[in-house]
């Protein structure tokens, strides 16, 4: 204490002596002097003296804040570690289980407990394990009605199930095998509860109960109550117990299906043999039809066209329009079955009662028959297969027979015909008529392959006169590529072009005639008004009749 006032004494005398100095000198040089020596002195006494002090406080201070850090990260550690987990990331240990059979030979499960009756454990564990090949049986009941699954397994041979009542109708596949399954293995995720109120859980009045009775005479029954709120799975009992069970959703997922939802979705097969797969007749008729359209697949090679139209009408099918119809009855697959033997009303209820649209077609092998609702806003037709006495629902895109028209099946190009089954063109626009002879000359050959082949080279002549071969087709090939534009929204008018082309095969002459219309040109094959053509091509191809004729060079159009 002595010392501090001693210091701060003289701290005192020094600040006077400066003071007095800096009132009393006579020159300016005196005050610099005075000034320098104060400083100096000031330097001295405090800033060696402080420095060092400060790096090693602030050395000492980062070590001391760096262990703090570590021991409470290693105390946070401790902590988490010891705390019970929670939620979706909880752990369970696998419960305690002790499976029996009753005296009724139903299989029975009781959880572990210890002395306070509480669970032991409440973790996954299993309370049944068969071999599906084990089971006699399943019958289920759920929301959609019943049904009884029977298993079969022939010695040495895959098992085969059938549905009680409906062995005529095959199965989706697997879906029998789901319920077989999850009936004879039953996993659980996690005890819920034992002595639970089963009202609780949905399971007072279940979602589904299954009864699987083995060939050891012994019963499983398996009862699933509501989805799990905020959990991935569903709840279940087991047995007669009242103890709830948390299991996958997906593991009972089959147990909540219908009749329906087994049957093959299969409407009709797919013939992989040639010769059975094409049709000899299909008749289109329903609601949608003011008179039933034939098909009839195309024999004569005079055309290139797969199909005819052959009611109400006779003419050239087109391709497109007639393929897709040919391709939509066998190997059709639905998207759902809605009705399995259904009863008048329920025929009329879906629109089958009257269909909308009925497609009839023979085959080698067998007769099809199906009829179609009318679309819904969503596209979705019903189909009523009369054999299978099924109801089945499909998109309309895939059944074109039930939306296709007469319109729809005009061909895109009325005269395909082939050169070389071509006898003679008539030609005609009202002031000139000619008669065009064409012959063909057929060579066999023998390709590079060594397979036998055949080459044509067809010439015409007009009047016994030749006529330029580079000429002849192109005016020919002109005819093949007459566009249809699409339905005539009139009558025809006055008469501008005639085409006439006759065969050297069996094939009746067809006649193209064209008359005039307002936008388009109308075009009339065989009697029946098919379409319309762009007025600007008829002009070229009658101009390129005449330009052939003539001997000078037709343009391709």
């Amino acid at each position: 204490m002595a010392d501090e006032i001693k210091n701060e004494s003289a701290v005192t005398e020094d600040t006077e002596a400066v003071d007095t100095a800096a009132d009393t000198p006579d020159t300016d040089s005196e005050k610099d002097a005075a000034l320098e020596s104060f400083l100096s002195r000031d330097q001295q006494e405090q800033k060696p003296s402080k420095q060092p002090m400060k790096k090693s406080r602030k050395t000492l201070f980062i070590i001391i804040g760096a262990v703090v850090l570590i021991a409470a990260l290693v105390v946070l550690l401790i902590v988490l570690r010891n705390q019970p987990a929670t939620g979706n990331n909880e752990i369970h240990e696998a419960a305690e289980m002790t499976l029996d059979v009753n005296a009724d030979g139903v299989h029975e499960a009781s959880v572990g407990l210890d002395e306070n009756g509480n669970l032991k454990n409440d973790g996954a564990a299993t309370l049944l394990q068969y071999a599906t090949a084990d089971i006699k049986q399943v019958d289920v009941e759920n929301d959609h009605g019943s049904f009884t699954v029977i298993s079969d397994t022939p010695e040495g041979e895959a098992t085969v199930y059938t549905i009680k009542g409906y062995e005529d109708y095959d199965l989706q596949s697997g879906v029998a095998d789901e319920i077989a399954t999850h009936s004879a293995n039953v996993e659980v995720l996690r005890v819920i509860k034992v002595g639970a109120d089963l009202a609780d859980y949905g399971l007072d009045h279940p979602r589904a109960t299954v009864k699987a009775q083995f060939k050891d005479d012994t019963t499983a029954v398996i009862r699933v109550g509501n989805e799990a709120v905020g959990e991935s799975g569903a709840y279940m009992s087991f047995g007669s117990s009242d103890t709830v069970y948390l299991v996958s959703s997906e593991n009972v997922e089959s147990f909540m299906y219908s009749i329906n939802s087994l049957i093959s979705l299969t409407i009709t097969e797919t013939n992989e043999d040639s010769e059975n797969a094409q049709f000899s007749k299909l008749t289109i008729s329903g609601a949608h039809f003011d008179t039933p359209i034939t098909l009839e697949p195309n024999k004569d090679e005079a055309i290139s066209s797969s199909y005819l139209v052959t009611s109400p009408v006779d003419t050239i099918a087109n391709a497109i329009e007639a393929s897709d119809i040919a391709g939509n009855v066998r190997g059709l697959y639905a998207e759902s079955v809605v009705c399995v033997n259904p009863s008048a009303d329920q025929l009329a209820s879906y629109g089958l009662s009257e269909p909308y649209a009925t497609v009839e077609a023979t085959y080698p092998d067998t007769s099809i028959t199906l009829h179609a609702s009318a679309p819904d806003d969503s596209g979705i037709v019903h189909i009523y297969h009369p054999d299978k006495k099924i109801i089945y629902t499909i998109q309309l895109a895939a059944v074109c027979w039930a939306k296709t028209s007469l319109d729809q099946l005009m061909p895109e190009n009325p005269l395909p015909a082939n050169l070389k089954s071509v006898g003679n063109i008539r030609f005609s626009d009202g002031d000139s008529d000619y008669s065009i002879d064409v012959k063909t000359v057929i060579e066999e050959v023998t390709g590079d392959d060594g397979s036998d082949q055949q080459t044509y080279e067809s010439t015409a002549t007009y009047n016994g006169k030749d006529l330029k071969n580079e000429s002849f087709n192109t005016f020919f090939q002109n005819l093949n590529a007459i566009k249809n534009q699409g339905k005539a929204e009139e009558s025809g008018k006055d008469l501008l072009m005639t085409v006439t082309l006759t065969y050297t095969t069996d094939r009746s002459p067809d006649t193209l005639k064209v008359y005039s219309g307002a936008s388009n040109d109308i075009l009339e094959l065989n009697g029946t008004v098919i379409g319309t053509a762009s007025k600007s091509y008829i002009d070229n191809l009658i101009q390129g009749a005449h330009n052939l004729i003539k001997g000078e060079t037709v343009e391709s159009l």
